[in-house]
């Protein structure tokens, strides 16, 4: 859907390209993500794809079509572009903001209005907002605005420059989830821009390293970058926490669960500490066929009678198979018991230890 070809950009008084030769294909419907230090020219790169900022050199193709060929106005009206400040238009209404590409296409009242209600829904936002001003809304209720406006015409193409940065961490991490769940309906090919790695990560489909002078390091899907660092810059730049980071792109049903040292209500004690002894650890899961009804420690396992009479304790962590490895390495660190129990609603599936995620890790 968007190629970039020997893009370079060389701004007037200077010796020293911003960009210098970038190359790289973004698949229809995929999140490209640029992400580098300081001066690696990836808001620049943005801005050329829809020619806020002229290239001096190279072919840029959206959809097949040169962008320089086309009228820059033009251009601007079917690409959806997100900044990080939101860019609101502070003296009008969310229905007139959202309204605002629309309008310049020539859209019908009825049509602009219909396509308003169906952006409110679909961003999850309170029918009465589209009366109110920018100002009167939160941080994270603009953000939602901000995309809305930049999918008001359907553009199969959206840039977003740091579109998250402007919010708190807590609704930063929500309004991703929400991104994503939206990416996964509308399937837009998408070029965003963070300074931040995890982000990229979490929200790309392919990731593009580059270096200072827009030079591109790595490219490809977050999991290849992150397993097999195309040198020393892109490993320094993933930081040293990289096998962490990968673990968050892994779902706990990608890995083979060990049913644990679960035994029936009715075991005695006897059977606990052997189960104990086997596994190396001082507790055991009591349940039975799919049912997990908690864990005994070994020093209230001291009396005759079954295990299933003990006072039981709870798994305070219950993963599903869609969680993350990262979310089961948590669990297994915080826990008592120092395992990840996984579930799929209230039945029972498996256990995941520290040793099985970091075999993961290795792979």
């Amino acid at each position: 859907m968007i190629r970039l070809e020997d893009i370079r950009k060389v701004y007037p008084g200077t010796t020293t390209p911003a960009v210098s030769g970038l190359s790289l294909e973004v698949p229809e419907g995929a999140i490209a993500v640029l992400v580098g230090p300081s001066g690696c020219g990836k808001t620049t790169t943005l801005k050329m794809i829809n020619r806020l900022i002229e290239p001096t050199g190279g072919r840029i193709l959206v959809d097949g079509r040169n962008v320089l060929e086309a009228e820059a106005h033009e251009l601007r009206r079917s690409i959806g572009y997100v900044i990080q400040q939101i860019g609101l238009f502070p003296h009008r209404t969310i229905e007139d903001n959202i309204a605002t590409v629309p309008r310049l296409l020539g859209w019908d009242r009825a049509r602009i209005a219909s396509r308003i209600d169906e952006l409110i829904e679909l961003m999850d936002l309170e029918s009465d907002m589209r009366t109110r001003y920018p100002a009167e809304l939160s941080g994270g209720q603009r953000q939602r605005v901000g995309v809305a406006r930049a999918l008001a015409a359907d553009p199969p193409v959206m840039l977003m420059d740091e579109p998250f940065g402007a919010v708190d961490p807590i609704i930063r991490a929500r309004l991703q989830d929400q991104f994503l769940e939206l990416q996964a309906r509308l399937r837009k090919t998408i070029v965003m821009v963070t300074h931040d790695i995890d982000e990229a990560i979490t929200l790309g489909d392919r990731v593009a390293i580059l270096n200072v002078g827009g030079i591109l390091e790595q490219y490809g899907a977050p999991g290849d970058v992150l397993r097999d660092p195309a040198n020393e810059f892109v490993a320094d730049f993933l930081g040293s926490d990289r096998g962490i980071k990968r673990l968050s792109l892994i779902p706990v049903s990608s890995v083979e669960l060990d049913p644990g040292p679960v035994l029936s209500p009715a075991a005695s004690t006897a059977e606990a500490r052997d189960a104990m002894a086997r596994y190396g650890i001082d507790w055991v899961a009591v349940g039975e066929g799919d049912r997990l009804d908690g864990w005994v420690p070994a020093d209230e396992l001291a009396g005759p009678g079954p295990v299933g009479d003990a006072r039981l304790r709870r798994f305070q962590t219950r993963l599903s198979a869609t969680s993350s490895l990262k979310e089961a390495l948590d669990a297994v660190v915080s826990s008592h018991t120092s395992v990840a129990a996984v579930f799929d609603g209230e039945r029972y599936l498996g256990m995941l230890t520290a040793d099985r995620i970091s075999a993961e890790i290795l792979r």
